[in-house]
């Protein structure tokens, strides 16, 4: 028995056995799958799939006593049967057509059930670019893909890095060249289609000195069985490098989707950040970015609509590692019925980091009586001359603001409905993608249960 099991068994949380027990189905899948590829890909990969392996044997699925995962339970997941899909789901072309945003001249990047799909992809030949699918550019032999992955993630993060790189095949591999800026967007459509599957995608995105892209990762589903993602997206930007970066989750509700993202900034980048959370029975997401160089800029928002018995977990952590850098965070929660919002939001200046200009702001409003928040913002300075700020808020419809509506004829219904469009509206108008900001004004709508007469209205005096 490792030393962390025992360490698990000490604590009282779970017995070996109970450990074994969750861990075993998800080893004998990885056994099985390495055996069906074989020697598939070059050795150092083989060797990130053993270290993932290895890690995920060694650490168990986490628990309510590890302080990371305090408030959520991954319990689901570790007692599930979740599969790895050998070949990907069947789907047509207008199975996914309304996750496409309609939006022409973009490059379709669309992977089922975590394989990438050429069929269902729209792929123009961009100058300044490579674009291909992850187990195509490690075919290939690109180097920038042995150089940078699994550097930006830690494989032994949590078991579901672990977990990731132990079933490490494919994913997105995105490199635009030095000082070239691919002005179309560049859409990775992830659809869960199989019933107790499992998909593993890892992504890679590379901008070298002076490029500029943007990227939307988008997860769904087609169906409302239970399910597992556990995805992994890298990503490594070059000084002068900037990047505009949208994650839009939107699964069903069998979903349980576990994510990590890893951004390494050199001087002079900018990167910018917008999670929506819309789906999944159980969502987590981690977002870690090092600034490494200085004079870095850095823009983090979030929005995340909870409903039922949802829940949705946000983990930030901001590295500020060099002198003269900015971020700036805004995260918000509309929690309902019983669902459950966490967030946990870090940022750590280090030594010599001076000039920091550091903003951390977590907002939630809770719909129901019945609803839960959890926030914990986070600020470790070792540094003297900066600006940190943070804060966090939970609270309901403001009364005052409710009783000026009214007074004006508006009815409570409709009032409410304005003011929580408008909290959640202001990380969507954010959106600089038209086709990406209508569709989620479309959602946001449903998700409330707002009227749609109402988005034509406050367009109309827009």
């Amino acid at each position: 028995m490792t030393a962390q099991l025992e360490e698990k068994r000490g604590q009282g949380t779970v017995s070996a056995v109970q450990i074994a027990s969750e861990t075993e189905s998800y080893l004998e899948n990885i056994r099985s799958f390495h055996q069906h590829i074989g020697e598939t890909g070059p050795s150092w990969m083989r060797e990130l799939r053993g270290i993932g392996s290895a890690s995920f044997e060694e650490s168990g699925f986490p628990t309510a006593r590890d302080e990371e995962w305090k408030y959520t339970s991954v319990q689901s997941i570790a007692r599930g049967e979740f599969g790895v899909g050998l070949r990907p789901g069947q789907l047509s072309r207008d199975e996914i057509k309304r996750f496409l945003y309609e939006s022409s001249g973009w490059t379709h990047l669309v992977f089922v059930d975590g394989r990438f799909s050429p069929s269902l992809s729209s792929m123009p030949v961009l100058d300044g670019a490579d674009i291909v699918s992850l187990e195509d550019g490690v075919l290939a032999g690109r180097a920038d893909v042995q150089k940078h992955l699994g550097k930006h993630v830690k494989t032994s993060f949590n078991a579901f890095t672990a977990l990731n790189a132990a079933f490490l095949r494919d994913g997105a591999y995105i490199r635009v060249r030095q000082g070239e800026a691919i002005e179309t967007p560049i859409h990775l459509l992830f659809v869960a289609s199989a019933a107790q599957a499992a998909a593993y995608p890892r992504n890679l995105i590379v901008l070298e000195k002076d490029a500029r892209a943007t990227v939307v990762e988008s997860y769904v589903s087609v169906t409302e069985d239970a399910y597992l993602v556990d995805t992994v997206t890298e990503i490594a930007l070059e000084p002068g490098a900037n990047l505009d970066y949208y994650r839009v989750q939107q699964e069903g509700l069998g979903g349980h989707h576990i994510s990590v993202v890893g951004v390494q900034q050199s001087e002079e980048s900018v990167f910018s950040s917008v999670t929506v959370n819309l789906g999944a029975a159980l969502a987590r997401n981690d977002l870690n970015i090092r600034l490494e160089g200085q004079r870095c800029e850095c823009t983090m928002l979030g929005l995340s609509l909870v409903d039922g018995v949802r829940h949705v977990d946000n983990h930030t952590a901001l590295d500020h590692a060099s002198p003269n850098c900015e971020s700036h965070e805004l995260y918000k929660s509309i929690v309902n019925d019983r669902g459950r919002s966490v967030f946990n939001g870090k940022i750590y200046v280090h030594p010599g980091a001076q000039k920091t200009d550091a903003r951390q702001t977590n907002r939630n409003l809770l719909l129901s009586k019945d609803a839960t928040v959890d926030t914990k913002p986070q600020l470790e300075i070792f540094a003297d001359d900066v600006k940190c700020t943070h804060g966090a808020t939970v609270g309901q419809l403001d009364e005052d603001q409710m009783f000026y509506l009214r007074s004006r004829g508006m009815s409570e219904e409709r009032a409410s409905q304005l003011l929580t469009y408008g909290f959640a509206n202001d990380i969507v108008e954010k959106v600089k993608l038209e086709a990406l900001r209508h569709y989620l004004h479309q959602v946001q709508m449903a998700a409330l249960h707002q009227d749609p007469a109402l988005l034509e209205e406050l367009e109309e005096k827009s």
